[in-house]
């Protein structure tokens, strides 16, 4: 599932937020090495350091306006009414990719005890986490119509 996370772009002239895909090469890899259960704990924390270098290094280029998301939305914003869609944008792997199930962010601050963070499609949950120096919180948060199956399957974390 295509994973939401919040990254600020406040640097530039009405800059807001960028999205950081958590779903890369090296995530799988942890996933991969987490599941094997012929893995060390050496080979499973050099996987886990990788994960986290790469997840850092697109978060950073994020920040300076090198993601694609907001690009790509951008640019689906100047089809103008009556002009055909380009191809990317009618594919539904397009769509998949922009379904996030899981979206999340980070407010840390020792000021705040917790706080939340919506859910950015309806079948999906918004996580807020805050990492302070003597405690992690976080608040899953899904719509409350969707039945069984959200209360459920957040009730799982």
């Amino acid at each position: 599932a295509a994973t939401y996370e919040a990254c600020s772009t406040r640097g530039f002239l009405h800059g807001r937020t960028e999205t950081i895909r958590s779903c890369s090469t090296a995530m799988r890899e942890l996933a991969q090495a987490m599941r094997d259960p012929s893995a060390t704990p050496e080979a499973r924390h050099a996987s886990l350091l990788r994960a986290m270098e790469g997840h850092r290094e697109y978060a950073s280029l994020c920040t300076k306006g090198q993601g694609f998301d907001r690009h790509l939305l951008g640019l689906k914003k100047l089809v103008g009414e009556g002009e055909a869609m380009p191809a990317i944008f009618r594919d539904p792997t397009y769509d998949r990719t922009r379904t996030w199930e899981l979206s999340t962010s980070t407010l840390s601050s020792e000021h705040f005890e917790s706080w939340g963070f919506g859910e950015v499609c309806e079948a999906g949950f918004g996580i807020g986490y805050t990492v302070n120096s003597k405690d992690t919180t976080y608040t899953v948060v899904c719509r409350s119509d969707r039945g069984e199956g959200g209360a459920g399957r957040a009730e799982a974390f």
